[in-house]
């Protein structure tokens, strides 16, 4: 079994699924363009314009992180990480990743650590919930937004460290730009400590700063072995041959079958720990390259076996516009047997003496065979085993072939613009100076037509 992660892109060829899947000149002019765009993405990199490259191998940066997130461990029962979309989302499924879903269950011996919650929206309920829950004696904040004015952000410190009252000091860390924003300026005033963003990092890349390494540092987990699988990932994607290179074999077949129509991106990850790197995928890949009416590929995440009972009918038989890309695990860890039961039914006999990890993984071959079948394109990215280092390798993989492409496709993967207009308007709802018009713009929408509406 290999020790590295495995992308294996055959499932997406004409041989192997007929005229729905590439061709081999097809594959080569592919690789050609990707290879080009790789050359530029590099060329970013090397006028140091391209930040989340270099992070894995910042070893200063990462320790410093590390070293505070440790004291932060060894102090609390309880880390509130505040943060939303990019600043949330990563450390979210890392933790998750490495922790498993019932983390917060156990006590702190086995998970080594204290318990994380991410309340990554405004919904009042949530938060209203999670405050009864904790106490302020054992409970530490991490604000993280890389701007310094997210409005989720901002409100729930507030909350939060009235809350806290006079033990705020010592119970909120933030996470935020070196030198800009509303939170820059508040970490000054209130002496509180803080970790910067790299300037050149936008939010959805930063889950190798501080953004997402204090808080799995804090969780008790292998943030090093986190960036030393992310660092041998990076040193696969400057490849210079495309098809030797992981990003850009990913990127080149993905935008190739983008051309073709399939234009909905499924990451079916079986796993149930890996349900929230879904969830970080969507965002990274939808944000980045949404950013023209004809361009933009629409990502969804599922898991299996789960989701085998909901989505999989629309896969095999629906609109042929999906490409289906399988994750998949190698070593599941101690095995899970299923005893014989009723041996002489059918539906329970041929199970008796199998384990949990041959069911999961049969179930991923027979969905991918079957999709296959059907003439529905498929990749497949393997992962040795759920540990730090595969992590690493999977994050750094898809921010790298990201970047490549959104050169692909012709736009810039790195802002946002789309998202600026909401944010304005929700602002200026609520008052904020300068941004009166953009209310304005709201109130000045047709009312609603009756017809429409039902009571």
């Amino acid at each position: 079994m290999s020790g590295r992660l495995r992308l294996d892109a055959s499932g997406a060829a004409e041989a192997r699924i007929g005229a729905e899947g590439l061709s081999a000149p097809e594959r080569e002019r592919a690789l050609a363009a990707a290879g080009q765009a790789l050359a530029a993405v590099l060329h970013l990199r090397d006028e140091g314009r391209l930040g989340f490259w270099s992070l894995p191998a910042d070893r200063a940066s990462i320790e410093a992180t590390i070293a505070l997130g440790e004291e932060i461990r060894a102090r609390f029962e309880d880390v509130v990480v505040l943060g939303i979309g990019g600043s949330s989302l990563g450390a979210r499924a890392v933790v998750s990743a490495l922790g498993g879903g019932l983390r917060n269950l156990w006590p702190r011996q086995r998970r080594g650590g204290p318990r994380l919650f991410f309340p990554d929206n405004s919904d009042p309920a949530t938060f209203r919930e999670l405050l009864s829950f904790l106490s302020p004696e054992s409970t530490c904040f991490l604000a993280i937004t890389k701007s310094g004015t997210t409005a989720e952000t901002l409100s729930q410190l507030a909350i939060a460290r009235a809350w806290l009252g006079d033990l705020h000091r010592d119970r909120i860390v933030a996470v935020t730009d070196p030198e800009k924003g509303s939170l820059r300026a508040i970490v000054a005033q209130e002496g509180w400590r803080s970790l910067p963003v790299p300037p050149a990092v936008g939010g959805r890349f930063s889950v190798l700063t501080a953004v997402g390494l204090l808080p799995v540092a804090a969780a008790g987990l292998d943030a090093r072995g986190l960036c030393e699988g992310a660092d041998l990932m990076r040193r696969r994607c400057e490849e210079a041959d495309p098809a030797r290179n992981p990003a850009a074999l990913l990127a080149a077949v993905l935008q190739a079958l983008d051309r073709r129509g399939k234009r909905i991106h499924v990451l079916f990850s079986y796993a149930d720990a890996l349900r929230d790197l879904g969830a970080w995928y969507v965002q990274l890949w939808a944000e980045s390259l949404g950013k023209a009416e004809s361009v933009g590929p629409t990502p969804l995440a599922a898991v299996g076996a789960t989701d085998q009972h909901s989505l999989l009918q629309l896969l095999m038989e629906g609109p042929r516009d999906k490409v289906v890309i399988f994750v998949t695990v190698g070593d599941r860890g101690e095995a899970v047997s299923i005893p014989a039961w009723h041996s002489e039914d059918p539906a329970l006999g041929y199970l008796a003496g199998k384990s949990l990890a041959e069911l999961i993984d049969a179930e991923a071959a027979g969905t991918q065979a079957a999709l296959e079948a059907a003439g529905r394109p498929t990749l497949t990215l393997h992962l040795p085993r759920i540990d730090a280092h595969s992590i690493g390798e999977f994050l750094f993989l898809w921010e790298a072939a990201t970047a490549i492409a959104g050169m692909l496709y012709g736009v810039d993967p790195f802002d946002q613009p789309g998202v600026e207009l909401s944010k304005r308007i929700t602002q200026g709802l609520l008052g904020r100076k300068g941004y009166e018009e953009h209310a304005a713009r709201l109130r000045a929408r047709p009312a609603p037509d009756p017809a429409w509406i039902l009571d």
